[in-house]
């Protein structure tokens, strides 16, 4: 073929494509743009999107917190994070008041503790477990455990959710010697709270064991009094924080446990511990005052739910109160199997 053939040829081989594809294109752009604007009807085509991560990890209550401001999500959008515990305060408290002092929106999975017979216990929490290890592919899963959906993981151990979620809403303190700190003093508050729970699920509530935990409880008080007192150094402000004068996870630790001793005194008609510790003394009374920390002292989440499970003898119902096997189930009400409810 001549040269001016061959380019003829190919002119005409492109024109037929354009025009081939102009009426497949066409079409298609049409339908596109009248989908969009909602003239035509979408029948027999589905479009589906993910679900999200352990969006419901079948607890009796699922709450979902928010907020209105600019760290918080949109009111469609699942929260990122999620804090799955017993439908109590217990070791999940500080972790949601530690969340609701930053703002953040969260979802809370409670799960209820109830009577099974004359004597016993039962949860749905342990019908739930096996699935969530699987689904979260999470074997060390256990209470309390941290949903991070954006990181489509979970996090178990205490202290191991303290640690993930202060490290990504900035309670984990500003350099290493501080994130070090931080994790010193949430161990040093767990063997505080051991103490309460030792009481509260080993011992038999009488005022005379009220009376020894209180006594085991102050070895450790003394020492986070001591740190506070440092803390101060030569200011003339006592400290509303532990480390740096800013919020970090042990704060909120810290704060509960004293709240909680501070009930206990209340309800054995104790005098107040904290007169032998102007530093906490003065940490408590400053810490509850702080704007960070309204809406979660205000809320259900602090007022509505016990410190200890219904087994416990001590403050197994909100006041503190105690459960009473076989009679309580109908005040228990008050905080379980709540359903899907949201707090804002």
């Amino acid at each position: 073929q001549s040269r001016a053939t061959r380019y003829y040829g190919n002119i005409a081989s492109h024109r037929a494509l354009s025009t081939m594809n102009r009426g497949i294109t066409r079409p298609l752009l049409l339908f596109a743009l009248f989908l969009q604007v909602g003239i035509l009807p979408i029948t027999g085509f589905a479009m589906t999107a993910s679900a999200p991560y352990l969006e419901n990890a079948g607890a009796e209550t699922t709450i979902t917190v928010r907020f209105a401001a600019k760290n918080a999500g949109s009111a469609e959008e699942t929260p990122r994070f999620a804090v799955g515990y017993w439908s109590i305060r217990g070791l999940s408290a500080p972790l949601r008041m530690m969340l609701c002092a930053a703002k953040v929106d969260h979802t809370v999975f409670l799960y209820d503790l109830v009577e099974n017979g004359e004597q016993g216990w039962k949860a749905g929490w342990f019908k739930e477990k096996p699935q969530l290890i699987e689904q979260g592919k999470a074997p060390l899963m256990n209470l309390p455990f941290v949903v991070d959906r954006e990181e489509k993981r979970v996090i178990c151990q205490t202290n191991a959710c303290f640690e993930h979620i202060a490290r990504q809403i900035g309670y984990w303190g500003t350099n290493d010697i501080d994130a070090s700190r931080c994790y010193e003093l949430l161990c040093e508050i767990y063997d505080l709270r051991d103490v309460m729970v030792k009481f509260a699920y080993g011992s038999d509530g009488s005022k005379e064991e009220a009376e020894s935990t209180l006594k085991a409880a102050m070895n450790h008080f003394k020492k986070l009094d001591a740190c506070l007192k440092l803390e101060k150094g030569d200011g003339s402000s006592d400290p509303v924080h532990l480390i740096g004068g800013k919020l970090s996870a042990p704060d909120f630790h810290l704060f509960e446990m004293l709240d909680q001793f501070v009930g206990l005194c209340s309800f054995y008609e104790f005098p107040d511990f904290l007169g032998e510790l102007p530093q906490l003394q003065a940490f408590k009374a400053g810490f509850e005052k702080l704007e960070e920390n309204q809406f979660y002292l205000k809320s259900w989440l602090h007022s509505g739910l016990p410190y200890n499970n219904c087994s416990g003898k001590f403050a197994s119902l909100p006041g503190p109160a105690a459960y009473t096997h076989g009679e309580s189930a109908e005040v228990a009400k008050s905080f379980r199997a709540k359903g899907a409810i949201t707090l804002k």
